[in-house]
């Protein structure tokens, strides 16, 4: 009978407690793999919160952050050749343009091209499940919470782009395609909800990392977000 009433009382709480929808912004830092820059930035996004247990929940989210960053053609193509041949050319570009004239049969533009600056942007739209557990405070509006989960990044790089078009005209078959760049991630959270009693308004500050695996994954992503629910 106890447990009839013990179990009765956790769905009522459950149901009550109902899903919650919200929104999010911060700061991102991340490198971009492909240039090997830094992308840090804004990032915004939204999450739905489904309630599990009382003090346990899952979090569906996505984000999405993108920036614009300077760089030469030679210390991107620096940067891939070191990436993929493991060749270090930071600095020479003789010795860049001697090996990839004669090693890759790429035909390079002139000097004054290669040294000109570009504009390389950044895009990155992830998408998360994450378990979450409160730690109960008692009476009181602040809940820490932790959690951790899995999530997938679509990466999408200009620079990539721009070296594309340049190994077309000097190979006529390009074999990178920019926007074909999927990875799987580990994430985990830490963060603090700010909840008042009889209000169905929450916020949160949230501190993720997330880690992309793969080829050209990158390190990990760390973001700082604060961010408001609505729902009980």
């Amino acid at each position: 009978m106890k447990k009839m009433i013990f179990t009765v009382i956790l769905i009522a709480s459950v149901a009550l407690a109902g899903p919650r929808i919200g929104g999010r912004v911060g700061y991102s830092t991340v490198e971009d793999p492909f240039t090997g820059l830094s992308a840090n930035g804004a990032i915004f996004g939204g999450q739905l919160m489904l309630p599990i247990m009382p003090v346990l929940g899952v979090e569906i989210s996505g984000t999405y952050t993108s920036t614009e960053s300077d760089i030469s053609m030679d210390s991107y193509l620096t940067n891939y050749i070191e990436d993929e041949y493991g060749m270090d050319f930071s600095g020479n570009i003789d010795g860049l343009r001697d090996y990839m004239e004669g090693q890759l049969g790429w035909t390079l533009p002139a000097e004054a091209d290669m040294l000109e600056d570009y504009t390389a942007t950044y895009h990155n739209l992830g998408l998360a499940g994450i378990l979450k557990a409160d730690i109960p405070m008692g009476g009181s509006p602040f809940t820490p919470y932790v959690g951790g989960g899995g999530g997938v990044h679509f990466v999408v790089s200009d620079a990539d782009a721009m070296l594309g078009l340049l190994q077309q005209q000097a190979t006529g078959e390009p074999a990178i395609d920019p926007y074909d760049h999927i990875f799987p991630s580990a994430e985990g959270v830490v963060g603090l909800n700010f909840k008042p009693a009889g209000v169905p308004v929450s916020m949160f500050g949230e501190v993720r990392m997330s880690k992309p695996f793969g080829d050209d994954a990158g390190d990990a992503i760390i973001t700082y977000f604060g961010g408001a629910n609505l729902g009980f």
